[in-house]
């Protein structure tokens, strides 16, 4: 009886370990998958920055009086030489007058003196007139000749202050609001500038880099001379604003280890902004034939970075990678563990393992 009993557990148990299916005859695991694409990479530095005018001018007056009118409006583009303020003319106008009468009057007095001295000139050799009356006539047309030179730069003086009433933009640029309204007294050595003017085309974009980065920065400027520079914006419709690396700081700052850095960009359509927070890339080279994967191909475990590879049996391989720099479109460069044209899973993968049979729901052929 007990020999029976124990006979027909071991059937049961063997037919229940019959019915177990053995990993390799498991169900496929649906998976998605991406084709390892080679292709040409920028090799970069990413940092942030912001953007900077590249001249700004605060306008300020060199003479006191009333403005009569202003001939820009606030936030619009001014060309060099376009008029933007007019002050009152009227007393420099006054004074210019004033002071080409003087100069007139001075002129005129320098010439009688030398007529005279001019006549006396053999009156005092003939001893009519003594060398002291004589000498008071030279002196006369010196002091004349200096009257005459004070005169002129009266003159000279009261046309710059007249010009000066006439306010120009010194470049082209994009104004501000103008904060002096018509009618209102300007003061020559009043602090507050009466618009600011920044030039944004060409404009700067300003960043850090870490100290460390810089020798590999001069090398490659030296390889390469011009490096460009990459800026987007927080505006994924906005596109890669580029421009060149036009200057490095001549010090590192102390307390932060970072040193400053420029880039200039062309800026034709207006679009990057004074202070405008910005990504920046500073690329260095182009990687050549470069093997690239979408990111979310990269997995991570204790031994470091892997993925899996689709195998023609529609099974898949743990390869272990290296990696290199992500790139803008979600793709990262595999330096090491991967080829061109090789297939990776791209999503599924916490369900996979060595050798397990995948059926592909989706396949992307471009990277």
């Amino acid at each position: 009886m007990k020999s029976f009993f124990t006979s027909s557990i071991l059937i049961f148990l063997l037919v229940s370990c019959s019915k177990k299916e053995s990993p390799k005859e498991s169900k496929a695991i649906p998976v998605q998958a991406a084709k390892a694409i080679e292709k040409n990479v920028p090799k970069y530095i990413a940092t942030v920055g912001h953007m900077k005018a590249y001249e700004i001018v605060n306008v300020m007056a060199q003479v006191d009086g009333y403005l009569m009118k202003t001939y820009f409006a606030d936030g619009a583009d001014v060309k060099k030489g376009d008029l933007l303020y007019l002050i009152d003319q009227r007393p420099y106008a006054a004074a210019l007058e004033k002071a080409e009468g003087a100069l007139e009057k001075s002129i005129a007095n320098l010439g009688f003196a030398e007529r005279t001295a001019e006549r006396n000139y053999q009156l005092v050799k003939d001893e009519y007139i003594s060398q002291n009356d004589y000498d008071n006539l030279v002196t006369n047309v010196l002091a004349g000749d200096a009257t005459v030179k004070e005169n002129q730069a009266a003159v000279e003086t009261a046309k710059i202050n007249l010009g000066y009433t006439k306010i120009y933009a010194p470049m082209d640029a994009r104004a501000g609001e103008s904060l002096v309204d018509d009618g209102n007294l300007i003061l020559e050595n009043q602090e507050t500038p009466l618009v600011t003017l920044n030039q944004i085309a060409p404009i700067y974009s300003v960043f850090y880099i870490n100290e460390k980065d810089l020798p590999t920065v001069q090398r490659y400027q030296e390889e390469n001379h011009d490096l460009t520079v990459q800026v987007t914006v927080d505006d994924k419709e906005a596109p890669t604003y580029e421009g060149t690396l036009t200057f490095i700081d001549n010090g590192i700052d102390i307390s932060t280890g970072m040193i400053k850095l420029k880039g200039t960009h062309p800026n034709k359509d207006k679009t990057l902004w004074p202070n405008q927070y910005v990504k920046v890339k500073l690329i260095l080279d182009t990687l050549e034939h470069a093997v690239v994967i979408p990111i979310e191909a990269v997995q991570t475990n204790t031994k470091g970075k892997y993925v899996y590879v689709l195998k023609g049996n529609q099974t898949v391989e743990m390869r272990k990678v290296n990696v290199g720099q992500v790139q803008d479109d979600n793709t990262i460069v595999i330096t090491e563990g991967l080829k061109g044209g090789e297939k990776v899973i791209t999503n599924g993968q916490v369900n996979l393992y060595p050798g397990a049979k995948v059926v592909v729901k989706q396949s992307e052929e471009k990277v």
